[in-house]
């Protein structure tokens, strides 16, 4: 009976100590599934794309977004392992693999050129983002 009761325990230990390794694992594996506007849902169902961490360099998080087929629809570097916070170069893809565009992110918003293309590789007109700048003017314009 002592032996069955020391078993008992040793087990009981064990169990306790595997269970954070499981809900840390299962937290960080897989994909998580997003909808149009990239914005995290809960199922596969509602997502039109699937996006899964790939690594960690210089203390950013690199993503990648795919469409539900596993073709890559975005590259880019996240601040945060929730992926709330771009920051960094980002591409972003045609279904068919073509690249549609890439540019830079700073703490969440476009910023500086951002090349731009057609499906089929014809350049399109850049666009030109002033994070810092737009983001004064939206908070002088909110404070009158």
């Amino acid at each position: 009976m002592c032996a069955m009761k020391q078993s008992l325990k040793l087990w009981n230990i064990l169990l306790m100590l595997c269970i954070p390794i499981f809900a840390i694992s299962s937290d960080d594996e897989g994909p998580k599934y997003l909808n149009e506007r990239m914005e995290l849902v809960k199922s596969k169902k509602q997502a039109t794309y699937y996006a899964e961490m790939v690594g960690k360099v210089d203390g950013k998080y690199q993503v990648k977004v795919h469409f539900l087929d596993g073709t890559v629809k975005m590259e880019g570097t996240y601040q945060d392992p929730e992926m709330k916070v771009a920051h960094g170069e980002f591409t972003y893809y045609y279904s068919s693999g073509k690249v549609e565009s890439n540019g830079l992110f700073h703490e969440g918003y476009k910023y500086g050129i951002w090349q731009r293309f057609l499906e089929d590789g014809t350049e399109r007109p850049e666009k030109v983002y002033a994070a810092g700048a737009m983001l004064k003017y939206m908070n002088a314009e909110a404070q009158r």
